[in-house]
């Protein structure tokens, strides 16, 4: 699409960060931005028109859990996912690509990242096989701690990123730990975390860290007084259900419990690690389903909810003023429905 103003028309639309549905909707693109939106009978068409028959219109998916180096950006965006946060990759590769992906041309998502992942000396992901060099940055001492933070914030750092995986080497003690996210919150900045399992969990807990990059890696149960806990100290989840090899009922359980609960999801796949495929991923869909989340749940957590809690005033709804970061899919009737792409727009240019 090369007019820098036309109208989308389609059977119905998402709109607003409400997802509001509207049947025989159209959406007015100027200069990339989203100009008006509503029922085809009250909004002025503008432009040429393009109709994609019979399609759903939903807001551009956000991944908050990606490794993008891996993979190839256009394939991600052709997927239909328009932004992505990276969560450990290193410096001199990421933070180019994230100034490249602020193009409107970029063939790509939007990319934010939390640059590199810091850990103990020798700690994960530091002899990971799938981590690239400079993948992790090691914190020796509490004193550290703010020299490493600063690191990654100086380079544009939207989060902090720690890892507690006691099976792939030592980890941070509670010291360290605290210093870091003390460093992090002094600064406005959030702390996530690759959290293996209970008791690295609970030490997460103690120092304030404020979000898990995973479910829990391993195969426990969460008890209800921790998820309590998570739930009174606002910790948001990224599950990635899907990326697990084993089992997935207990991590599944455990999401369950913690939406119960009344703790916030945000849709997440670890893509670049091993099995997601870049795009709209069915099986976390179908995982997200299984914890008891509806499609429309689902769709929220990966869109307006995510913008809300990732601070992307300009994505995350079909609404005036938003990028035109748009997913046409088939009619929603179930996961499969979303992972039928009709149309892809980033930032009002169709790429799909």
């Amino acid at each position: 699409m090369t007019a820098t103003t036309y109208t989308i028309r389609v059977a119905s639309a998402l709109l607003g960060t409400g997802l509001t549905p509207i049947e025989d909707a159209s959406v007015v693109v100027r200069d990339g931005r989203i100009a008006d939106a509503g029922p085809s009978s009250t909004v002025a068409s503008d432009g040429p028109e393009v109709e994609v028959a019979g399609a759903t219109l939903i807001p551009g998916f956000i991944d908050a859990h990606v490794h993008i180096g891996f993979v190839s950006p256009r394939d991600v965006l052709w997927g239909g996912v328009t932004t992505v946060r990276d969560l450990a990759w290193p410096p001199d590769e990421i933070w180019p690509l994230v100034d490249r992906s602020t193009a409107a041309d970029f063939e790509g998502p939007s990319i934010i990242a939390a640059g590199q992942m810091l850990t103990t000396p020798g700690g994960y992901p530091t002899r990971a096989a799938w981590a690239p060099p400079g993948t992790g940055y090691e914190v020796a001492s509490p004193l550290d701690a703010p020299k490493a933070v600063d690191r990654q914030l100086v380079q544009g750092a939207s989060i902090v990123k720690i890892a507690l995986n006691p099976p792939a080497g030592p980890t941070l003690g509670a010291a360290e730990l605290s210093a870091i996210v003390t460093a992090a919150h002094d600064r406005g900045a959030r702390v996530t975390g690759h959290i293996h399992g209970l008791d690295e969990l609970l030490k997460a807990l103690d120092a304030g860290v404020d979000e898990l990059a995973h479910m829990l890696m391993s195969n426990e149960v969460i008890p209800d007084e921790v998820i309590s806990r998570l739930v009174e100290q606002d910790v948001t989840i990224v599950p990635t259900l899907a990326v697990r090899v084993d089992d997935l009922s207990v991590a599944i359980e455990n999401t369950a419990r913690f939406l119960v609960a009344g703790g916030r999801i945000v849709y997440g796949t670890d893509l670049g690690n091993e099995g997601p495929k870049p795009g709209i991923d069915r099986r976390e869909i179908d995982a997200l389903h299984a914890a008891g989340m509806s499609l429309m749940d689902i769709i929220r957590s990966a869109t307006s909810s995510s913008a809300e809690y990732l601070k992307l005033e300009r994505t995350g709804a079909i609404a005036p003023g938003r990028d035109a970061d748009l997913v046409a899919t088939e009619p929603l009737a179930g996961a499969a429905s979303l992972t039928t792409i009709r149309g892809v727009w980033r930032r009002g240019l169709r790429v799909r």
